[in-house]
């Protein structure tokens, strides 16, 4: 039986147990408004029930449009891998990026949407020139750990110039 291979990891960030607050606030949110339908469905109350599924849609329209996310970015010394997936959804979509460091050419952390949505495009260099990978959200990391993604993408990028 061969030994586990031991991995250094030279960065490593995650917001495990955030991403799992905001999948249990989806999941309660939509409990939360369903029950309000019932109930003013039940008290016969229409006005209460329309303001009730205007809000819920929008509120549903919004969070999906922010996209809160699982974020691992895991940093070796040779690669760099992101892995991903949606918390505003009940069907996990797992994504992952991996490249050599080596490859990396820019990123750009992007905000809109009155700055809830964040997003980071990493841009690599291929055979056919510069390419971009979609956006990953980034939307519900913390500002500091922002800027420890954006200060160890930088080092990268200044070591590639070397």
């Amino acid at each position: 039986m061969k030994p586990k291979e031991n991995i250094n990891f030279i960065f490593q960030l995650n917001n495990k147990g955030r991403s799992g607050n905001f999948f249990i606030l989806f999941i309660l949110s939509g409990i939360a408004f369903l029950g309000l339908a019932f109930f003013f469905v039940a008290t016969n109350k229409t006005y209460e029930l329309i303001a009730t599924i205007i809000l819920a849609v929008g509120y549903f329209i919004l969070f999906s449009k922010i996209k809160p996310s699982f974020f691992e970015m895991l940093v070796t010394e040779r690669y760099l891998q992101v892995n991903f997936y949606s918390v505003s959804s009940t069907v996990r979509n797992y994504q992952s990026v991996e490249m050599e460091l080596h490859q990396l050419v820019g990123f750009k952390i992007n905000q809109s949407i009155w700055g809830m949505k964040k997003t980071l495009t990493l841009s690599v260099q291929s055979k056919y020139g510069i390419a971009d990978y979609p956006p990953i959200s980034i939307s519900i990391l913390k500002k500091n750990e922002i800027e420890q993604i954006a200060q160890v993408l930088n080092k990268t990028l200044e070591n590639n110039k070397k």
